[in-house]
């Protein structure tokens, strides 16, 4: 999991890609160099942006700064952080579920992960 700098979003990045397939495909049928080169290009690029805002800027959990944030956005009386697997957002100990999606902690434990201090 990966902290986006952003939006404050806790979950796992998407693959982004720039480019079209599209493109691709016309540049290898019609143009054999163009279209290596551009598929060069497109692997070349790739990276993970925040599945929430699309943004580049994530950096991973156990980086100081994602620790920092985290320990901003958490009220003082809550030493003990969660993350809601359904969306991604921190909840705290004495909360009994999700704020965003209502998911229950109690209900799955596989719908919840501790997130180490």
């Amino acid at each position: 999991m990966k902290y986006c700098l952003d939006c404050d979003y806790v979950g796992q990045p998407e693959q982004f890609k720039p480019g079209t397939l599209r493109m691709e495909l016309v540049l290898w049928l019609f143009f054999l160099v163009p279209g290596v080169i551009y598929s060069l290009w497109r692997l070349s690029a790739r990276s993970e942006r925040c599945a929430k805002c699309g943004n580049n800027r994530i950096v991973p959990m156990d980086s100081p700064v994602a620790q920092a944030a985290l320990r901003r956005l958490s009220p003082a009386s809550s030493l003990t952080r969660w993350v809601c697997a359904a969306c991604g957002q921190p909840i705290f100990r004495g909360g009994n579920f999700c704020e965003r999606c209502g998911t229950h902690p109690s209900r799955a434990n596989n719908g919840v992960a501790f997130l180490p201090n």
